[in-house]
């Protein structure tokens, strides 16, 4: 099912058939994770279980695949996460791209569309971003979409220190 479309790319639920690429393309890199899940590698098996159990097969919120328009090429997951980390239900724009796809303008392209729907179709009056404070190529695309630093928080799902950024609407 597609969940977003974009000038470039669209944002679609996982099948089982992306396990393999993006274990290639993403979880095997470790410059790729290295802000998101640690500087190390995963298995195959590690990134088999992660997907399973933490990605979107049937729903427009959660991640997902996100795949170029005109190969049908899979270049990244990301998506719109429901999320607790303040006072609130909020709702937290995300994406990582394969290392090719990175400094072509595709993660602030899918985040003006994860924007948009946060906005229009779940009618929040807020979208959140959390960055590693290290990631500064993510903090510079999150900042060009208007967000603002708003607090350092410890996640509890990955008990490591993310820099949160607010983007009132």
């Amino acid at each position: 099912m597609n969940i977003l479309t974009t000038k470039r790319v669209l944002l679609r639920t996982f099948n089982n058939t992306d396990i393999d690429t993006l274990y290639k393309k993403i979880f095997k890199c470790s410059e790729v994770v290295k802000y998101t899940f640690g500087n190390e590698n995963f298995s195959y098996e590690q990134t088999k279980n992660f997907i399973n159990k933490n990605c979107n097969f049937k729903n427009k919120i959660g991640l997902s695949i996100i795949e170029k328009k005109d190969t049908n090429e899979v270049i990244g997951l990301g998506g719109v996460l429901e999320c607790k980390y303040l006072d609130e239900i909020d709702y937290e724009i995300g994406f990582i791209l394969a290392k090719q796809f990175w400094k072509k303008g595709f993660a602030k392209e899918i985040g003006q569309a994860q924007i948009d729907f946060i906005k229009d179709e779940l009618k929040a009056k807020r979208a959140l971003a959390l960055v590693d404070k290290n990631n500064t190529n993510s903090i510079k695309t999150i900042k060009s979409l208007g967000f603002d630093y708003f607090k350092s928080i410890t996640t509890s799902d990955s008990r490591k220190l993310r820099d949160v950024y607010i983007l009132n609407f």
